[in-house]
């Protein structure tokens, strides 16, 4: 029997770039999305004026 030998170089690189994707997909909607936020808080903090202005 002539069997082919398993690639073994490209098992690795699948499972390191699904790893890496997972990785960085999570920092996105972790961080980024931290970001994103705290800055539309300030523009609603500019919009949005004190109280003491109309007393």
């Amino acid at each position: 029997m002539n069997s082919k030998k398993p690639n073994k170089v490209l098992a690795p690189l699948v499972i390191a770039g699904i790893t890496i994707g997972f990785f960085t997909a999570a920092y996105r909607f972790i961080f980024v999305k931290s970001k994103q936020d705290e800055q539309s808080e300030r523009e609603l903090d500019r919009k949005i004026p004190d109280t003491d202005e109309f007393n």
